[in-house]
């Protein structure tokens, strides 16, 4: 310890070659069948070890991993025998009170969390889950990510597309009208209630327009040549009463006033749906201000809305 605080480097000195050398077994056998060829070589070519194991090694190495409880099977296949870990003892056990609070910091998060980031979350999970016991966790997990059920090809496409502008024509199941062909100028990738959208300027519509990620069947054409996206953005300013704990600003809010009991905040973006969907969102505590536009937008889209409950 003394030489590590000293030196802040790890050196032959501080380690436990022999616990290290069962830890990067179990480690590598974790990740799939291995033969004792690859194990050789890969503790050979270790930055820290440069060791050549014998057979005899390292049969003592994997009988030290059954003591402690770990259920190693030997395979065969042209010659070839490999060790792979059907179990182990290494498990994490989460208790129902700490399954709620997961699920709740997860749903919190990926509201409004970058899709970036939201891909590495889901890709931890999916790492961890192989060491969860508890099921319900790996279900509710599972079905909360935003990203449950789309294609994690078509995820990194898109993502690909915004960060270059680029126009794309894809097969879209829309809601109303069924599959169609839509063209968009793909602007960026991003979650919203839960759902992830992209975003563009659509030259269907000639305006900028969001589309369920899960709705797009598939992309049918790419055009190579990218354009520049001019839509201009859109400010609208709301008043947000009975600030709770759970309210939330998003990156493309800002607070013009506050006083005790309410908020006056700004959201600006390109895309007017994603304003009208945050508006939807906060319901009877949120009252468009300005512009006259889009709060007589709002009060149409709550008149057809309340129309419909009317209706015969």
């Amino acid at each position: 310890m003394k030489e590590f605080l000293k030196t802040n480097t790890v050196t032959y000195n501080l380690m436990s070659f022999t616990g290290f050398k069962s830890l990067l077994i179990f480690s590598l056998l974790m990740e799939g069948p291995k033969s004792y060829k690859e194990l050789k070589e890969y503790i050979s070519n270790h930055e820290y070890l440069h060791e050549n194991i014998s057979y005899d090694t390292l049969r003592i190495y994997l009988n030290s991993l059954r003591e402690i409880g770990c259920n190693i099977s030997r395979t065969t296949i042209d010659g070839v025998t490999k060790y792979s870990i059907d179990s182990h003892p290494f498990k994490l056990k989460i208790d129902d009170k700490q399954v709620k609070s997961i699920i709740k910091i997860y749903k919190a998060i990926s509201k409004t969390i970058e899709v970036s980031d939201l891909i590495a979350l889901q890709q931890f999970f999916n790492k961890i889950s192989q060491y969860v016991v508890n099921d319900d966790l790996k279900n509710k997990l599972k079905n909360l990510s935003p990203l449950n059920n789309i294609s994690p090809q078509l995820i990194e496409e898109l993502r690909g597309f915004a960060q270059n502008n680029t126009e794309i024509t894809v097969v879209y199941n829309s809601q109303r009208s069924g599959h169609k062909n839509i063209t968009i100028l793909v602007d960026k990738l991003s979650i919203n209630n839960g759902k992830l959208y992209v975003s563009g300027y659509n030259s269907e519509y000639e305006n900028y327009s969001s589309f369920l990620v899960a709705r797009i069947i598939k992309i049918v054409s790419v055009n190579i040549k990218n354009r520049t996206l001019t839509v201009p953005d859109l400010t609208v300013g709301y008043e947000y009463k009975n600030i709770d704990n759970d309210f939330d600003i998003l990156g493309c809010e800002k607070i013009i006033k506050n006083d005790n009991d309410k908020l006056i905040i700004e959201i600006t973006s390109k895309n007017k749906f994603e304003i009208m969907q945050r508006i939807m969102f906060l319901s009877n505590k949120c009252k468009v201000l300005y512009p006259e536009s889009f709060k007589a937008e709002i009060i149409e889209n709550l008149q057809k809305m309340k129309e419909g409950y009317f209706e015969k």
